[in-house]
């Protein structure tokens, strides 16, 4: 089994990037963010458009210009990123929005995506829920979701906040967020939250090592050694990536604690995987990790977990 240093320098990240593009400026939010992720790693951007045929009206108002198509817009927006990456591609299709996305995805092999949860509002194809929403919950290959209204020119990633349950399976994010360590000033906040009862109830230890640990409320502080024992653990090949890892343990709910640390920190990004404890089905997506995303005020890395080590969309 691979060790977390060894998986860190192993695995190819953010070289096949897919980019999704309706013709908005509110989609076109996500351009800084790409470009801070693939420079220096000789990527391949793909450019994908797609046109519904149930509204076509949608292809005479692209890019808010008549007489410009799809594969023209594509193209200029190509050349901002060409300086950067390897090569640019473009696609147009055709079909639902969704579906097309995630099935040209994995037809290049893609191990990232970036997206604005929204794009054209106006026409509501792409409201968060929506077209952003599905890809979310289908997608394998991490998806790096930016909130249309968070415009940055230039994006850095020195304050990533990491929320973990003790799970192997939210610890898949761990290579993704040591690929953005890039100096010795990137802060990693590694957040775990603990939960208590009231009264007599035990104490569900949803982030603790081993994962499924149920303590009773006399043992809260020896759960906290355990807790912050395996936070350490995982800290330290980020550490020897040269970044800054801060240890935090919070108790309460887990998605309001770690937005609220999130929004303490001034973070830049929230890096996590959409299910951890998969057995108790506290952290799936659609409870935790669905608040998160829904309520998150940075960017989101969201990294579904799987039993192999593949990054690639399958």
């Amino acid at each position: 089994m691979e060790t977390a240093d060894e998986v860190i320098r192993t695995v190819s990240i953010y070289r096949r990037v897919v980019v999704p593009l309706d013709g908005s400026k509110l989609a076109e939010n996500a351009l800084p963010h790409v470009k801070a992720l693939i420079g220096g790693r000789e990527s391949v951007v793909h450019l994908v458009s797609v046109i519904s045929p149930v509204r076509e009206f949608v292809i005479s108002s692209f890019n808010h210009h008549e007489d410009r198509s799809a594969s023209t817009y594509l193209q200029e927006v190509a050349g901002q990123l060409r300086p950067l990456a390897s090569e640019v591609q473009v696609a147009v299709r055709h079909g639902r929005q969704a579906d097309e996305i995630l099935a040209f995805a994995k037809s290049v092999q893609a191990d990232l995506i970036v997206m604005s949860s929204h794009g054209r509002s106006g026409i509501g194809q792409w409201i968060f829920g929506s077209v952003a929403d599905r890809v979310l919950r289908a997608a394998t290959c991490p998806v790096f979701l930016v909130r249309s209204e968070q415009s940055v020119e230039r994006p850095s990633y020195r304050r990533i906040v990491v929320p973990l349950d003790g799970s192997e399976q939210a610890e898949q994010v761990i290579p993704f967020v040591g690929a953005l360590v890039t100096a010795d000033d990137t802060m990693v906040y590694l957040v775990s939250v603990l939960t208590a009862g009231v009264g007599d109830r035990t104490v569900a230890l949803l982030t603790s090592y081993p994962p499924g640990l149920s303590l009773a409320t006399t043992a809260l502080h020896h759960a906290r050694i355990q807790l912050n024992t395996y936070l350490r653990s995982v800290a330290a090949p980020l550490r020897r990536k040269g970044a800054v890892v801060h240890i935090v343990i919070k108790e309460g709910s887990p998605a309001e604690e770690v937005l609220d640390y999130a929004e303490e920190v001034n973070a830049d990004l929230i890096g996590m995987t959409s299910h951890g404890f998969s057995n108790l089905k506290r952290w799936a997506y659609g409870n935790v990790a669905g608040r998160i995303l829904q309520g998150a005020q940075s960017p989101v890395l969201l990294v579904r977990p799987t039993a192999d080590s593949r990054t690639e969309c399958a």
